[in-house]
């Protein structure tokens, strides 16, 4: 093992619980619970992090009190049908010898409002809700009450069915106990409000009711916000003291230093922009003044960078949540050696954070893992050799085309991969010359990796027709070809004009124009973005990179609604500092030389702007030419990622993967 990880692979006694090491697979949420209940996917998803060698896995999006179940996909702890499976989630985790606690959340102001149930939100105040603009309730006696019932009764039901550990949230905004403990929600005049005293008095209830429940049958702990980084709010120094009040009273045995509110999205799940590790040192704050365990998290990527957090003392425990998501061996790769074969986060937040946001509420995935969400039947485990070893030509070296030939090399087939290209990588070539984009790097980093690894035969520069393919003789065609951009300006606000007048004219480009050639960019550019999507955000930046003054029009509502919210709100920052002018609502008609006109839809006001080039991001189409001239004429012939149909990272390398797997 390199010596750098040595401190990351020792054991550390928590509480009465000694876990094998120090990676903690932090608490999220998964939306893979059933009715409240526990489901199969959800035992294969955690249970295939503890094979990987976590050393201690929670479980988040888990509640004591049915009025807190938020979420279609959260677990109810203490209802009475969820007993058999939770056992068997722990029981699997435990296989592995790895170490369990869940979370008991007490959700308080932050809630959406797309919640299913239909009871209030709860407050210590009656204040606006930051983001959902909801009025909750304020809380009364009655309702402290309540939730310490209903905690007591979790840890019993948690404890019952095998959970090594209890953990509660303080942190995100959605805490019942931060908004307690936080001025920002808190402006009540009683015995709970005022002074830090007040505030700590129903957290400090509510904790010692915990502590008391947990006893020592298992460790207990909090996720607490680190620095609320907002005027009014919480600042580190006031955390400390929190921290330091219930360290003295011996409540918990380990602090989990958390950061990010929802008025600071993007601190919750930091992307790609944000240095690796930048707040461990709320950690080490905390560290510095408390007897038991504290937690480091946030954007920590690397094994190698979370042994140093703890070698440096910032932290004991390092979390790492999504890149533990992107690669469940990452501990076992990494006490092998076997560094440079981890699949690191890309930090994009794409699929995790994105499909947990509230409009959405869908099952995680992650570009860089097909299997999320999908262990018990996609497990590299579960990969077997084929019977049959075939030869295989794939076409295109993107994502989905380097998937299909690591996976069927793997497998045991013969592989040939043909690129166009001078080097592999595919449209993520593209998006790696905005720096702020550089955590894709990963993706063809890792899939270039395990090409050469595998044996496969990499042919660069070279563009394949149909009669080339079939002189090869091969036993099966894997095409990952792309699409191409549409140049008719249609758009689903005219359905019925089939093209934009203008779009003709050399001036006018798609990204592809844009990333091959900048010197055909003038300084005014007008892009045109129907799909509210990453390309069209990445492609104003890139122009914004360049110097040029950029004007985005979109008929959506919103400026790259389809976007996380967590980059979303970065881009906005990186395109304001490059004058970014954004007019949304509007469809463009025309492009009348180097004048572009259009109509603002909600007040039918005429939109009229002058663009030395104007950029259409206006769709795509399946580049299918060869699937279509091959059919037929080989014995088989597969399509995957956008030469199906123009969609994502995430599904090229889905597809790839399956048709790998079907070889």
């Amino acid at each position: 093992m390199d010596a750098r990880l040595q401190h990351l692979f020792e054991p550390i006694t928590v509480g009465p619980v000694e876990l094998p090491n120090r990676i903690c697979w932090s608490a999220h949420s998964t939306h893979f619970a059933t009715d409240g209940l526990v489901s199969d996917t959800q035992i294969a998803y955690y249970e295939e992090r503890a094979r990987g060698g976590a050393g201690w896995i929670v479980v988040g999006g888990s509640v004591a009190h049915v009025s807190q179940l938020w979420e279609q996909g959260f677990n109810l702890v203490t209802d009475p049908r969820a007993k058999p499976g939770y056992k068997r989630l722990t029981e699997a985790v435990h296989r592995h010898g790895a170490k369990i606690s869940t979370q008991l959340d007490i959700y308080g102001i932050g809630v959406p409002h797309s919640r299913p149930h239909e009871g209030p939100t709860y407050s210590p105040s009656s204040r606006l809700a930051a983001i959902e603009g909801e009025l909750p309730k304020m809380v009364d006696e009655d309702d402290m009450q309540m939730f310490i019932d209903a905690t007591v009764q979790g840890v019993e039901a948690a404890l019952e069915c095998g959970f090594d550990g209890i953990e509660l949230l303080v942190s995100f905004d959605v805490s019942l106990i931060q908004n307690f403990l936080s001025p920002r929600f808190n402006d009540r005049t009683d015995e709970y409000g005022g002074s830090l005293e007040n505030r700590m008095r129903f957290p400090l209830r509510l904790l010692r009711a915990a502590r008391e429940a947990v006893g020592d049958r298992g460790f207990f702990g909090i996720k607490i916000i680190g620095d609320e980084m907002i005027e009014g709010g919480l600042d580190e120094a006031e955390v400390k003291e929190i921290c330091k009040r219930i360290d003295d009273e011996n409540l918990v045995d380990y602090f989990h230093i958390c950061f990010g509110t929802r008025a600071n999205f993007e601190l919750m799940l930091p992307d790609m922009t944000y240095p690796a590790g930048f707040a461990a040192y709320l950690a080490a704050g905390v560290r510095e003044i408390v007897k038991v365990p504290v937690v480091a998290v946030k954007r920590i990527d690397d094994p190698l960078l979370a042994g140093q957090i703890i070698a440096d003392g910032q932290a004991d425990i390092v979390a790492l949540c999504r890149a533990l998501i992107a690669d469940a061996d990452l501990p076992n790769k990494a006490k092998a050696g076997e560094l440079t074969r981890i699949r690191q986060c890309t930090s994009s937040n794409q699929e995790c954070s994105r499909r947990a946001e509230e409009h959405i509420k869908l099952p995680l995935r992650c570009i860089q893992n097909p299997a999320v969400g999908r262990e018990a039947t996609l497990s590299h485990t579960k990969q077997q050799r084929s019977d049959n070893p075939r030869s295989v030509v794939v076409v295109g070296g993107g994502p989905g085309g380097l998937r299909a030939a690591k996976v069927a090399a793997e497998r045991g087939h013969d592989v040939q991969l043909f690129e166009s290209r001078d080097s592999l990588g595919g449209e993520v070539l593209n998006m790696l010359k905005v720096p702020t984009r550089a955590g894709y790097e990963s993706v063809i980093r890792y899939l270039v990796s395990e090409v050469e690894r595998n044996g496969v035969k990499v042919h660069l520069g070279q563009t394949m027709t149909a009669d080339a393919i079939k002189a090869l003789n091969p036993d099966a065609v894997v095409l990952a070809t792309g699409s191409k951009p549409l140049r008719t300006g249609f758009s689903p606000t005219t359905p019925h004009v089939a093209g934009m007048p203008g779009v003709e004219q050399d001036h006018v480009l798609t990204v592809p124009d844009v990333f091959a050639d900048p010197s055909r960019i003038g300084q005014e550019v007008l892009l045109i973005d129907e799909l509210a999507s990453y390309e069209a955000q990445l492609t104003a930046e890139y122009l914004g990179q360049l110097g040029k003054q950029v004007t985005f029009v979109t008929r959506h509502a919103v400026a790259g609604n389809k976007v996380d919210g967590t980059s979303l709100a970065e881009y906005g920052r990186r395109m304001a500092d490059y004058g970014l002018r954004t007019y949304v609502n509007t469809a463009v008609q025309e492009i009348d030389g180097h004048t572009v006109r259009g109509t603002e839809m909600v007040n039918g006001d005429s939109f009229e702007r002058h663009a030395d080039t104007v950029v259409l991001v206006m769709g795509k189409i399946a580049n299918d030419d060869l699937y279509k001239e091959l059919r037929g004429q080989v014995p088989e012939v597969h399509r995957v990622g956008d030469c199906v149909a123009p969609r994502h990272i995430t599904e090229a390398i889905f597809e790839g993967n399956q048709v790998a797997w079907s070889l």
